[in-house]
């Protein structure tokens, strides 16, 4: 990804502004100093679509500030090309944003030349719903508190008609970033007696505080806002977004965990994101290292940096030295829901790299190796972009595919125009090919090219045809095959079973057949002379698809037995029967109990069944197919004899003993 955004941003670098663009940005900035009456300096900031909204892209973009004319044009490519920045580009594809989805334009603003910058959070993410809001603050302009590399003053404030400080902590402020002569910025340090000043007077912290309980008034939810104060002590609004928060549903959960014998390394600081995380110390001396960042590490860093989002989906946790809750990377830790622990002072120093530590940030605390107790809690469950682009597109797309309406093959609504989804149509077309199929064998089998009779132990008439390595080579010009010749896996696998000693092929006399007459000769099995009710294979070395008719009713297997494991599966339709009704519906339950016994996925509508079993080795599918085969020789006329659902559990035990000859024993 580096190389792409080397590539696309040196190509942005190198365009040329068309001219008219050149007039108007000139025009525009002449119209904004002459309104000023002094030379102006501006803040160019991108304005994307999308940005600052539920995905903030927060430190993403580039902002270059003091700029003067002659500077224009190339801090306008500059931001725009920032677009394509490696964190901007992570950011937006983590998030399924389409790169059409987010047009950039440069926002110009009149500089103010702050000599306090800040933050103000409506809401504390560490306490969410007591009414305090928090207002955060350093000295000159705000970019070393939103890139994380200063830690602020903040002062909290009781959200009511009369807002009030309830608490101030004074932030390591040692540096500070001021404009600079070269029509720039530097930062410089802060003198020794305002380290230790608050940076902000209560007066101001006051009124920023009533603006704030304005605004997440007016947009109706908590709100993350800028704000600076220039040397004459006035304030002004820079912008306002969303402060991304995450409610729980439920009554939040309590995340302290005692007789905890692993020491902490940290404790303090403040907790940016919330959860708990461990893995490997990944100390991170310069960025150029991120690229050596394992997967599931813990980083330490100095401060908490924007760019970190690049490596965002290798990191189990962050802790840094330095940076505030308010900083772009916190926000962007949110929303990733990555547990972050930010000032702590201490992190680089006291965890080394390469050890294995657990993070708590919701305790503040930092523990030698891995705590699994504190892993296995709800509280470390992390809800990564649950409200991204990504997931609500992934949402939408599943809602398309895969609702199924198109249920019951025998509703008036069982129609191509009754599809509301991928999986109704996929589930429409899988039933009429499988009827089709049941129905394929009602025409002359002679008629399928190469279709040849097998001759074997079974009488029955019986058409295979071979669409490759599924029988001997020798065969060409023959009209029949003997089961020998047949190579096809899963054919012999299931000619295996119905050729089972136990299984006698013998006419039955425990019925009077008078009663049932309808039933075909040969104790129920197809009349060797009837091509017209002849059942056939088609198979290859792996494959086979099983369509055979014992009397009134049908089996269709399909299968296929190969060396992918994955790519293996069985399924099986059995339907109809020369009983009535509730005894053939008695069969099938008979059916369902084996076939569920050997791991199928078995589907009862009335007399039909439908099984399927996914997956599984070579020799796993042989021997499925072989006791499926003794399954369909044991239950020919089964819907004869079967009385009650009583006798139909004691078969089920009976054949899964070992047992496929019933038709003579009442149970």
């Amino acid at each position: 990804m580096n190389v792409i955004s080397h590539e696309l941003v040196d190509t942005m670098m190198k365009a040329e502004i068309p001219p008219i663009m050149i007039e108007d940005i000139f025009n525009s900035y002449d119209s904004l100093q002459n309104q000023a009456g002094r030379d102006v300096k501006l803040a160019l900031r991108s304005s994307a679509v999308g940005e600052d909204t539920r995905s903030s892209f927060a430190g993403q973009y580039r902002t270059i500030l003091n700029v003067s004319k002659n500077g224009l044009l190339d801090s306008y490519k500059a931001v725009i090309a920032s677009k394509y920045l490696p964190r901007a580009l992570y950011y937006r594809i983590s998030y399924g944003l389409l790169d059409t989805e987010t047009p950039m334009a440069v926002a110009a603003l009149e500089m103010i030349d702050s000599a306090v910058s800040g933050i103000v959070y409506t809401e504390d993410i560490e306490a969410l719903d007591s009414n305090i809001m928090a207002i955060h603050s350093i000295w000159g302009l705000g970019e070393l508190l939103v890139g994380g590399k200063i830690s602020p003053d903040i002062i909290d404030v009781k959200k009511n008609q009369n807002p009030k400080i309830i608490r101030r902590q004074i932030g390591s402020k040692s540096l500070k970033m001021v404009f600079s002569p070269e029509n720039s910025t530097e930062t410089v340090p802060v003198d020794d007696e305002k380290q230790g000043l608050n940076s902000l007077d209560d007066a101001s912290a006051l009124l920023l505080a009533d603006w704030g309980m304005r605004i997440e008034k007016y947009f109706k939810e908590p709100q993350d806002i800028e704000w600076c104060m220039d040397s004459d002590g006035r304030l002004f609004l820079l912008q306002s977004r969303p402060l991304r928060l995450e409610r729980p549903d439920t009554k939040p959960l309590e995340c302290k965990f005692e007789d905890i014998e692993n020491n902490v390394r940290v404790s303090g600081g403040e907790m940016a994101c919330p959860g708990i995380g461990a893995g490997i110390v990944f100390r991170l001396d310069r960025e150029s290292d991120l690229e050596n960042l394992p997967e599931g590490a813990v980083l330490v860093a100095r401060n908490a940096s924007p760019n970190y989002v690049t490596v965002m989906n290798k990191l189990n946790a962050v802790v840094t030295d330095t940076g505030s809750t308010a900083g772009h990377f916190s926000s962007v830790a949110r929303e990733f829901g990555v547990p972050t622990l930010v000032n702590t002072g201490v992190a680089t120093t006291r965890l080394t790299h390469g050890n294995d530590v657990t993070v708590h940030a919701d305790g503040r605390a930092v523990y030698d190796g891995i705590v699994q107790q504190m892993l296995e809690s709800p509280c470390a469950q992390r809800d990564l972009l649950s409200d991204s682009p990504f997931v609500r597109k992934l949402k939408y797309v599943i809602d398309f595919i895969s609702p199924l309406r198109l249920t019951d093959p025998q509703a008036e609504s069982f129609v191509p125009e009754g599809s509301r989804s991928l999986h109704d149509i996929i589930r429409f077309v899988h039933e009429k090919a499988v009827q089709e199929m049941f129905h394929i064998g009602d025409k002359r089998i002679r008629k399928l090219g190469g279709a040849k009779k097998l001759i074997s132990e079974i009488p029955m008439l019986f058409y295979v045809v071979d669409v490759g390595g599924g029988s001997r080579q020798n065969q060409a010009g023959k009209k029949a095959v003997m089961m020998d010749d047949i190579l096809s896996i899963p054919m012999r696998a299931v000619f295996k079973g119905l050729t089972h000693p136990e299984i006698s092929w013998a006419g039955f006399t425990h019925f009077d057949w008078a009663e049932y007459d309808k039933i075909a000769m040969s104790g129920g099995i197809i009349s060797a002379e009837s091509a017209m009710f002849a059942s056939y294979a088609v198979l290859s070395h792996d494959y086979l698809n099983l369509n055979l008719r014992f009397g009134y009713h049908f089996v269709i297997l399909d299968a296929i037995c190969g060396n992918t494991a994955e790519d293996n599966y069985i399924l099986f339709r059995f339907s109809g029967g020369g009983a009535d009704m509730d005894k053939r519906m008695l069969r099938a339950n008979f059916l369902s109990g084996i076939l569920d016994r050997l791991g199928f996925k078995v589907n009862i509508i009335n007399d039909l069944v439908d099984g399927e079993l996914k997956g599984g080795e070579k020799k796993l599918i042989v021997e499925k197919l072989d006791i499926v085969g003794r399954l369909l020789g044991a239950t020919r006329l089964m819907d004869m004899y079967l009385k009650d659902s009583k006798m139909v559990k004691n078969y089920v035990e009976e054949f899964m003993n070992g047992r496929y000859h019933f038709a003579s024993v009442e149970m």
